[in-house]
């Protein structure tokens, strides 16, 4: 079916599941697509470059999932894994259509000027690399520096000049110098003014349409970042959403219902970025605090996917995957009444496929060991008898779908 959406909304929606691995700091990528932009318009160039610039900066750590990859990487100025989020943010990139275009400029944005000036890549693509680059270390410095901001300022100055022609173009240095001596562009940087320049570009985007396969595509890609960020989660969203809309087949569902259960199962635990790796993996029992970030995740894809018009049934339906029907679920405890069956599919799809994955405080069960607590909870009041039911027709057939990868 055709979807009609701001291709803005939805980059700059998903920017924001990208920026969560950084927990306190959830602005990384928003800062850099606006020091991009306000480099290349000092430079002169078109509306063209400096819009797909923003593009950029938001999916520019796309191949970053995880918390400890984060930290390296804003910690500082150069890092011996640098290029592994280089690496994996082309390959998540050039396999999603809608994304493709960006792959080759995210595969170089760590990559020092002077090798990149002579690798036999058209110039756009080494200017934006090199662009995102300068930027991107541009906030990580700020990060590191703990001196007042004038102070702040010189020493970024003096740390960039240093690798002038060396790491970073010359002429790109010169743009951001005159871009950067205006006060507003640090005031830019600011949490409140940085979401106003963004709404503002964001709400200047034109609606068009969209195949399924073409969101489809996006779903998959980040549903491959949110399974990456733990060992123990890899594959995870794809079992859930190969599932999810097996069951929502035997139930009867519409192709637009289908369509919807899919891409809410597939983006269903977006919210997990924003959790500490070791929350995730850890082995014993989470204590009070660690509880609450966990059981946080499903609120925080809701305030994800909700910015996307035109995407806030599936907004609803993948925060709902923790919620029960005797009211004792999270985020919202809701009961049955509240709860749609799209979200009840998703519900046990998503506790049998973790039942059947290995965790860290447990081995995986087989098919019909996690069946039978899927059975024993809707005996509780917990879960929809009739969803188990459409499971228990074909157990075997239900545990391939749930074991499938991308």
């Amino acid at each position: 079916m055709i979807y009609k959406l701001n291709f803005r909304e939805v980059v700059y929606a998903l920017s924001e599941a990208l920026d969560l691995v950084g927990i306190d700091d959830i602005y990384h990528g928003k800062r850099v697509a606006f020091m991009a932009a306000e480099c290349a318009f000092a430079a002169g160039y078109d509306e063209e470059f400096i819009d797909e610039l923003i593009y950029l900066g938001m999916l520019h750590d796309c191949g970053v999932s995880t918390t400890d990859m984060h930290r390296n990487l804003v910690t500082r100025l150069e890092w011996k894994d640098e290029s592994i989020h280089c690496e994996r943010g082309y390959m998540l990139l050039h396999k999603t259509k809608l994304f493709e275009k960006y792959a080759d400029v995210i595969y170089y944005h760590h990559t020092h000027w002077e090798e990149l000036k002579n690798i036999h890549i058209d110039e756009k693509t080494k200017i934006q690399a090199n662009l995102i680059y300068l930027v991107d270390r541009v906030d990580a410095l700020r990060a590191q520096i703990d001196l007042p901001p004038e102070q702040m300022k010189d020493e970024i100055y003096r740390i960039i000049l240093e690798h002038e022609g060396t790491f970073f173009s010359s002429e790109l240095i010169k743009s951001f110098l005159q871009a950067s001596k205006k006060a507003s562009f640090w005031f830019f940087l600011e949490d409140d003014a940085l979401e106003e320049y963004l709404y503002e570009w964001k709400d200047m985007g034109s609606v068009n349409e969209y195949t399924y396969d073409e969101l489809r595509e996006i779903a998959v890609m980040f549903a491959d970042i949110v399974d990456t960020k733990s060992p123990f989660t890899a594959q995870h969203s794809f079992g859930v959403a190969s599932l999810s809309l097996y069951l929502g087949k035997k139930a009867g569902l519409d192709r637009r219902s289908l369509e919807t259960l899919e891409l809410a199962a597939l983006l269903h635990d977006l919210g997990k970025l924003r959790i500490d790796d070791e929350v995730l993996n850890k082995p014993g029992k989470l204590n009070v605090d660690e509880r609450l970030s966990l059981n946080r995740h499903g609120f925080d894809s809701d305030l994800i996917l909700r910015k996307i018009k035109g995407f806030k049934k599936i907004a609803r339906l993948a925060s709902l995957h923790h919620e029960t029907l005797d009211g004792e679920g999270y985020p919202y405890r809701l009961k049955s009444d509240d709860i749609p069956l799209e979200a009840r599919i998703i519900a046990v799809s998503d506790i049998f496929q973790a039942l059947i994955q290995n965790r860290p405080y447990r081995e995986a069960m087989s098919a019909v060991e996690a069946f039978e607590i899927l059975s024993g909870m809707a005996d509780n009041g917990k879960l929809d008898k009739e969803v188990i039911g459409l499971m228990q027709e074909n157990l075997e057939e239900v545990y391939d779908r749930a074991v499938v990868s991308a």
